[in-house]
């Protein structure tokens, strides 16, 4: 009887343990698909970023390039002169 009882206390203390077990299969499923949510979360939030930051990167290139070309046509009033290295006339379009 002993060894009955010593197998059915034995039973019953690894039905506990597995569905202690399960209960922490499912916790840890649960909390892996939460840092995946929070995860894809913060990666929508970055790349949003990112694309604001490209805009106004190149909002701020496209400023500068109008204001170079500004500046060239203001300063391009003289007539073209020799060519500094050969000293002779530039080619002319």
């Amino acid at each position: 009887m002993n060894r009955l009882a010593i197998a059915s206390l034995a039973a019953i203390a690894l039905a506990g343990v597995t569905a202690c077990s399960e209960q922490t299969q499912q916790d840890a499923a649960r909390t892996a698909d939460l840092a995946e949510d929070d995860a894809q979360a913060n990666l929508q939030v970055a790349g949003e970023a990112i694309e604001e930051g490209a805009i106004e990167a190149s909002d701020a290139v496209s400023e500068g390039a109008a204001n170079l070309r500004d500046n060239l046509e203001a300063g391009d009033t003289e007539e073209p002169g020799p060519a500094p290295i050969t000293g002779g006339e530039p080619a002319r379009d």
